[in-house]
């Protein structure tokens, strides 16, 4: 319903335009003095939100997220390398890895044959158990060239890999590669 006011102007309109009397139909109208702020509509208030959700209250909560899963990360690590710590530090264990070292055989190391035949002039530099074999600025070698390394740890070096085809206790390798290559070869790895 309209406001009090609005509503006797257009009934004291209405009742003369229909030609009946107005302040009669006034008096009938029931008064609405008793709560004029309701027909101001000053009574209504507007429920607000108890929380209001924003950008940085999320930004805030998944910092905390983050950094609660970092700390449990951190924690169950701690925990894990102390438990690892704890078994190693067990007498049992200590008698069982001592045993272990020494029943395990010593390796014995033999020295590999290492052959390098060339295909066309090629530089090389090689070194045999840390010594270098042609100096500090190796050497070219003609094509056809075979040539042979032996130690326990040969470190060949080659101006043109594709043209130096190695060999190690007589199985042929094939060649270095490709450009410029630094192959090494150990008495432990060799085939």
């Amino acid at each position: 319903m309209p406001a009090p006011v609005y509503a006797k102007g257009y009934l004291r309109t209405y009742a003369t335009f229909l030609g009946l009397d107005a302040e009669e139909l006034l008096r009938q109208l029931p008064s609405a003095r008793q709560r004029p702020n309701l027909a101001l509509g000053l009574d209504r208030t507007e429920r607000r939100p108890r929380f209001v959700l924003t950008t940085p209250a999320v930004a805030a909560a998944g910092l905390v997220l983050l950094a609660g899963a970092f700390g449990g990360y951190a924690w169950r690590q701690v925990t894990a390398d102390q438990r690892a710590g704890v078994v190693l530090a067990s007498p049992s264990a200590a008698t069982s890895a001592l045993a272990s070292a020494v029943a395990s055989p010593a390796i014995q190391a033999r020295p590999i044959v290492v052959g390098v035949h060339v295909t066309d002039v090629v530089w090389i530099n090689a070194v045999v158990d840390g010594a270098p074999q042609y100096g500090d600025s190796g050497r070219t070698l003609p094509a056809g060239s075979i040539v042979y390394f032996t130690g326990l740890d040969v470190k060949i070096t080659s101006g043109k890999a594709s043209a130096t085809l190695i060999s190690i206790d007589g199985h042929n390798l094939g060649a270095m590669g490709v450009g410029v290559a630094t192959r090494e070869f150990s008495s432990q790895t060799s085939p």
